[in-house]
């Protein structure tokens, strides 16, 4: 083979040759360099975020139903859920789930907040909003609020991010890629340097990299330029295939470890990918993930009250293959689950009421979810405000989104505030972090929400530990061990307590393994995982 054919055959091999995950889950370097593998270890703790997108503008308001509020109803003649239909979890003034969180055989989101992993984000957004789908997704992923489209918004706030981590990039690389993005490259992990990792891509284009049959040295090319440049291009094609193997290998080590039940459909698929991917032990610090389908104009939720429709599915979907996720992670170890935070986003809410087809049109203030073991667990943000709207008629603002990229840059990433303001291109009118998102390394939150805290020292334990709680009032308390499955192994307390701190001992000769602690009182509930070693 003469040189030129070979570079330009080996190049665009190396750059577009996808990685088989699994069927129809295919990842591809973002150019040729991200695909080149260097033994460099990750040189910044070992925490994995989970960005989930949901295109299209998820609906607040039927997804965190204020069934307690009559205006709702009078804002939804149509597509308003009965209370009766919804997923009660009780709590300060009601808090009612949309019956599609609760779909699965973990109970989806319902599950996981009675768990303690599942945080609900209420009146989260921007002022002022861009009713555009494509300015206002930037502005998110982007992590920038600019609405004027006249200015570009070309670098995301996790690209910022693994920029400012890895200053060498992309001279040196990590033996692992830094992010892995499935559905096409997104905005948010775009820095000045290009795309920080690798992409979902052609399911039809082959794996791996192979050279074409005769490919040889000219016979007269050694100690020329020829046979440097040839030798530097077989050294790309070797790590091009080796970082293949890594992720490939990593992939189908762990999905043999999944015993989560995981749909056919694409979100599904996902996060039965990523879970593997985690278990095979990728050292990769970003995932992207998305789901598609929430621009609901038309039909988005049935006129019985009962909530069915295309909205309730989505979101069933998203939540069960969520809580499988999550349960898997769980069943990996502490040490893996405790490593894992995902949050959703979607690029606005919908208007409070609905309109003439069934669904709602284009809004502001909406909620998300963060999800994982360090989350503590409840609700930020009240109750939505349905009568004081704004000058368009939506919700106002409670939480600007940035506010929560800046608590996940600093008790999750454990930046500075001042390196997380400089990722987030130090705006003048950037907001405070959202203090008690996130447990502190002691397992108690760095803040509070109006929820109950829970913790116990030392965890991992042998066989005797304390349990510490706060209740904020007088009430019948209940604590639990439970395995992994949902089956209670030991009852450790229940009898009504004031309100105060408290610090009970925990005695247990259950063998090795993880099980969850689990604290109920007043329709609230706290949860954290235990791992009992012996």
């Amino acid at each position: 083979m003469k040189r030129r054919t070979f570079l330009q055959s080996s190049l665009a091999s190396a750059a577009l040759a996808p990685v088989l995950l699994e069927k129809n889950v295919y990842a591809r370097p973002s150019t040729p360099l991200k695909l080149l593998a260097q033994l460099a270890p990750l040189d910044v703790n070992d925490k994995i975020l989970i960005l989930v997108q949901l295109f299209g503008g998820n609906d607040g308001l039927n997804t965190i139903v204020p069934a307690n509020d009559d205006t709702y109803y009078t804002l939804r003649p149509n597509i308003g859920i009965k209370a009766t239909s919804l997923i009660n979890r009780g709590g300060p003034n009601g808090f009612y789930m949309n019956p599609g969180l609760g779909f699965g055989d973990k109970q989806g989101f319902a599950g996981m907040f009675d768990l303690g992993q599942l945080a609900v984000l209420r009146g989260i957004g921007y002022t002022p909003p861009n009713l555009s789908h494509f300015r206002s997704t930037d502005i998110w992923l982007s992590g920038i609020n600019d609405s004027n489209a006249n200015d570009v918004l070309s670098t995301g706030w996790l690209g910022r991010f693994l920029e400012q981590q890895y200053p060498n990039f992309p001279s040196q690389l990590p033996t692992d890629p830094l992010a892995i993005n499935f559905g096409g490259f997104s905005l948010a992990l775009t820095s000045e340097k290009g795309r920080m990792g690798i992409e979902v891509d052609n399911p039809n284009l082959q794996s791996g990299f192979v050279s074409a049959a005769g490919d040889t040295l000219d016979d007269q090319s050694a100690g020329t330029r020829y046979a440097v440049e040839y030798a530097f291009v077989q050294d790309i094609a070797a790590r091009s295939n080796a970082y293949a193997e890594r992720v490939k290998n990593a992939f189908s080590t762990g999905v043999s470890a999944l015993q989560g039940h995981y749909a056919t459909n694409g979100f599904a698929q996902q996060m039965k990918s990523v879970a593997a991917l985690i278990a095979g032990g990728l050292n990769t610090r970003v995932y992207v993930v998305n789901m598609g389908g929430f621009d609901t104009h038309v039909q988005q939720a049935a006129t019985d009250g009962t909530g069915s429709g295309t909205q309730t599915n989505l979101l069933g979907q998203m939540a069960d293959a969520i809580a499988q996720f999550q349960s898997d992670l769980l069943l990996m170890g502490s040490s893996t689950a405790d490593r894992v935070l995902g949050f959703t986003l979607s690029e606005f809410g919908r208007r409070p009421h609905d309109n003439n087809s069934n669904g709602t049109d284009h809004g502001a203030a909406s909620m998300q979810f963060v999800f994982g073991t360090r989350v503590n667990g409840g609700v930020f943000g009240n109750a939505p405000d349905l009568v004081n709207l704004d000058s368009n008629g939506d919700l106002a603002v409670q939480i600007d989104f940035r506010s929560v990229y800046q608590t996940l840059l600093t008790d999750w990433f454990g930046m500075t505030s001042t390196d997380a303001k400089t990722v987030l291109e130090n705006q003048l009118d950037l907001p405070n972090p959202l203090g008690g998102l996130i447990k502190s390394s002691s397992g108690v939150a760095t803040g509070s929400p109006e929820w109950l805290s829970l913790s116990l020292y030392p965890n991992p334990m042998v066989s005797n530990a304390k349990i510490t709680f706060d209740l904020p009032q007088n009430s019948y308390t209940k604590l639990v061990l439970t395995a992994m499955d949902g089956r209670q192994v030991q009852e450790i307390f229940a009898r009504t307590l004031a309100s105060g701190t408290y610090t009970i001992p925990l005695t247990t000769d259950l063998p090795s393994g993880a099980y969850l602690l689990s604290m109920w009182t007043s329709g609230e509930h706290a949860a954290t995982v235990v791992e009992v070693v012996r």
